[in-house]
């Protein structure tokens, strides 16, 4: 069934393929139609981006390109894509469904928006870039249209059509100049390369819309619209917004610089300015003024749903209540303790965490935590991901990037690493990182000379590779095989851990 068919029927439900049928028209965007579908194998409902068939080779391209980058995608605010392929001639996207209204929308039924709901929409879309851009894509099109505001707060980011995937080659000019120019950085305007500062540019900008009303620059036409972002300067945003938080303005223009170098350096130094300028709720702000600032996007959103409250009387005692509320609450910590003291005793044989060693790295060429005396090696064990251990560039693969001495002959079952990434904000996300080249194979060698390769995967968090059991007092790491993020990045190993036992 072609794309003109698909339209000219409106009788829904009805088939796409074998795997999905086809529930209502969401839209229709640059390169075809969404659908509402159920992918009736898992009983889901998804948004179905099925391209038009009378595009060129250029957008077909642009299409793939598209579920190309967002295949490599798994974020809370970002669009998932399940599944892509080809049916009767037409290239297809299956993705997260969303359900909720667009910014675009919001923005058209209020000129400008509270700061609480500006903080919370600024953050998530600022969140789901910072995780697209290290894996090496920068969106291109961030704009408010692309951007979904769900019932319960969560703000995802959509539409990766002319994303640019640092790896890949460009398309042509055209695809390079595409954008909406009211949210095009001035590098696009000038078709020059982008890169992730643009997409500061475009969140810039929106965020000078959600706060003043308006754009920074409005003209008749796109080239007119385009000129003002190469050359005019943006009003400051407190002329239209007297009650601006301190460093808001500052933070705008920032993003707006004309010059790449004089923007944030990455999305991640524009999260902790917005941290700066809107601080965590829980520091700064009773439950009541919590309460009411979460609010504050729902309230945007048409068919926001009720809030539910239990207006029944009670009928219990207050004794009843008294015995109920007791036996709840010693029951799950009786269960604690029992589980406390299960975990805790290890008989000497037991396979165990090792903590009796000595470690020694061959590299202390960075102080990231500015302590004074150098990097101290117990921040590879410390089991906190704020701290990475930096190799540098080139990486010597002769010499050991790491020794570690056991006082004792120990087994050593299992080693865990976390690779290629240093946390920088503690939070419920886990998202909040910098990004560093990754080892990717390591020779583990003893002092008795029995060696190993250790394979590592290119994912965040900790691993733990298989390796051969060892009976040594001492253990040499050499890389041997890198994943390469970027070439002016150092390496990173951010937390070792080791699982054996003492021999006998």
């Amino acid at each position: 069934m072609n794309q003109s068919s698909l339209q000219n029927n409106k009788n829904f439900p009805r088939p796409f393929n074998d795997d999905y049928d086809l529930l209502g028209v969401l839209g229709k965007g640059g390169m075809g139609y969404v659908y509402k579908a159920l992918q009736k194998k898992l009983n889901r409902e998804v948004a179905l981006k099925v391209l038009d068939t009378s595009s060129d080779k250029e957008s077909i391209e642009r299409f793939y390109m598209e579920a190309q980058a967002m295949k490599e995608l798994d974020h809370q605010n970002l669009v998932q894509v399940y599944d892509f392929g080809e049916q009767s001639n037409q290239f297809f996207i299956a993705m997260t469904y969303v359900k909720g209204s667009t910014l675009a929308d919001v923005l058209a039924n209020r000129s400008r928006l509270d700061f609480d709901a500006i903080e919370i929409i600024a953050k998530q879309v600022a969140r789901g870039l910072l995780y697209a851009h290290s894996k090496g894509i920068v969106h291109r099109d961030v704009k408010p249209s692309n951007i979904m505001i769900t019932h319960d707060n969560r703000v995802y980011l959509m539409d990766f059509g002319i994303s640019h995937m640092q790896e890949t080659e460009r398309l042509t000019l055209t695809g390079m100049t595409m954008g909406t120019p009211e949210y095009m950085s001035p590098e696009q305007c000038h078709g020059d390369q982008v890169t992730i500062q643009s997409d500061i540019y475009s969140l810039g900008v929106i965020l000078f819309e959600m706060t003043c009303g308006r754009l920074p620059f409005i003209g008749a036409k796109p080239i007119e619209i385009a000129i003002k972002h190469v050359q005019e300067q943006p009003p400051a945003p407190e002329s239209f917004r007297p009650d601006i938080p301190n460093g808001l303005s500052v933070l705008i223009l920032k993003c707006l610089k004309k010059h790449v170098a004089d923007r944030f350096h990455d999305m991640q130094e524009l999260l902790d300015a917005l941290d700066n300028v809107f601080p965590k709720s829980s520091d700064k702000r009773n439950t009541e003024k919590n309460t009411h600032g979460s609010s504050n996007v729902r309230q945007l959103i048409k068919n926001r749903p009720l809030i539910n409250a239990d207006s029944k009387p009670k009928t219990k005692s207050i004794f009843s209540k008294k015995i109920l509320l007791i036996g709840i609450f010693l029951f799950p910590l009786l269960v604690f303790l029992i589980l406390l003291f299960m975990l805790t005793y290890k008989p000497p044989s037991t396979l165990q965490e090792l903590s009796q060693f000595t470690l020694r790295a061959s590299y202390e060429e960075r102080n990231l935590e500015n302590e004074g005396g150098g990097y101290p090696t117990q921040n590879l064990y410390d089991k906190d991901f704020k701290t990475a251990w930096l190799i540098p560039m080139p990486i010597n693969f002769k010499n050991p990037i790491m020794i570690i001495d056991f006082p004792q002959p120990t087994i050593i079952t299992n080693i865990g690493f976390a690779i290629g990434y240093q946390k920088s904000v503690d939070d419920n996300f886990g998202d909040r990182f910098r990004i560093y080249n990754k080892p990717k194979a390591i020779y583990l060698q003893t002092r008795e000379g029995y060696r190993q390769r250790i394979e590592l995967e290119d994912l965040k968090g900790m691993q733990y590779p298989a390796i051969k059991t060892v009976e040594t007092t001492e253990i040499q790491l050499f890389v041997d095989e890198t994943f390469i993020t970027s070439p002016e990045n150092d390496f990173a190993i951010s937390e070792i851990r080791m699982l054996g036992l003492l021999a006998n």
